[in-house]
């Protein structure tokens, strides 16, 4: 039987419609085995099912089920007697050796953000953020409150300044700055990357809960303790003067356009004449321009994420970011893309 174009299409549309029906099951089965600790585990070395079932006090029917999946998706190697091995893949979601994509991927997949995601039909007719709706309170107090979600947090957003930060420093040059500011900075990853390769000064700025773990991280990536002055407080109420740029990756995206602006505002009263917002930031693609980034992440699904889960906040375009720096008193000076998915947008203080 002859198989018409018409009918490869259609089924290469089905595949791709199956595709995303079982993405979902996908994330869960991926979840599950990094809450478990599989990864941790095999990255030792291969473990047969029941060994796996004992360490993780699961049921190894169940259990099974779980990890052939995993290993069919080719992020586990499943040998003869139901025994399982680490890959390339899996050694990537490894949680005990530092900030991961693992702790990425619980953050993003933990039950309070799946709950969230439940609620985005209702939210699209209220208007509300569907995060609140699900669980009675913000993403940041939620991560405040709770003590694994917050670890968690903290760590995949180290995570995401560890996979984009060289790339970013390769190309962007931080020397000509005495002070470079990190507002929203959590842990202090990317200010002591700065510090350390460029030999500025550090400021960290972000809320107390954040940086309670900062000295030790910073101190651990051989950054001298002097060289990052630590500051805590609430953007909303002001940022403190003396450093020459004010750098903030994917901190921006994280708010409204009215609290963006409010930041901004800010940003502008702490800087000098010849201060510098850098904004390290994933840009949604307009019409026309690629939809999928170096590093596999899709701009415009990570946009609808920021919308479920926090108040008011979006992945924007670069002219939407554009129109908020203008309001606000700063032109945009230059633009650096780097082989993932941030890109540094440069703003000057227009006199």
């Amino acid at each position: 039987m002859t198989t018409t174009l018409a009918q490869k299409n259609n089924m290469e549309a089905k595949k791709k419609v199956f595709g995303m029906i079982q993405a979902f099951w996908e994330s869960q089965c991926l979840y599950v085995a990094t809450r478990l600790d599989i990864f941790n585990i095999l990255s030792e070395g291969s473990q047969n099912i029941e060994t796996l079932a004992e360490k993780t006090a699961t049921k190894a029917d169940k259990l099974y089920v779980i990890l052939r999946a995993l290993g069919h998706l080719g992020v586990l190697e499943e040998q003869p007697g139901k025994i399982f091995a680490a890959t390339e893949v899996s050694n990537l979601l490894v949680t005990n050796a530092g900030p991961s994509i693992g702790h990425f991927a619980m953050h993003i997949i933990e039950p309070a953000q799946w709950d969230a995601w439940k609620e985005l039909e209702t939210c699209l007719h209220t208007g509300e953020v569907p995060f609140e709706r699900a669980n009675g309170k913000t993403v940041y107090e939620f991560t405040r409150d709770e003590d694994w979600s917050g670890d968690v947090f903290i760590k995949a957003m180290s995570f995401l300044t560890d996979h984009a930060v060289d790339a970013l420093l390769d190309v962007f040059d931080f020397s000509r700055f005495g002070t470079v500011m990190d507002v929203g900075g959590g842990q202090g990853g990317l200010i002591s990357k700065i510090v350390k390769r460029f030999g500025c000064k550090g400021m960290l700025f972000d809320l107390p809960y954040v940086t309670e773990t900062a000295p030790a991280y910073i101190q651990k990536q051989g950054v001298a303790a002097d060289a990052v002055q630590i500051v805590t407080g609430d953007v909303f109420e002001g940022l403190p003067t003396g450093a020459d740029a004010i750098v903030m990756k994917y901190f921006l995206s994280s708010w409204k356009d009215e609290d963006a602006l409010t930041i901004l505002r800010y940003c502008r009263e702490a800087l000098p004449k010849h201060g510098k917002v850098v904004l390290l930031q994933c840009i949604v693609p307009d019409l026309g321009e690629p939809t999928v980034c170096p590093d596999g992440i899709i701009p415009s699904l990570f946009a609808t994420q920021i919308m479920v889960a926090v108040p008011g906040g979006a992945w924007r375009t670069q002219k939407e970011y554009e129109r908020l720096f203008t309001a606000s008193g700063f032109q945009l000076e230059n633009v650096v893309r780097t082989g993932t998915n941030l890109s540094a947008l440069e703003f000057g203080l227009v006199d």
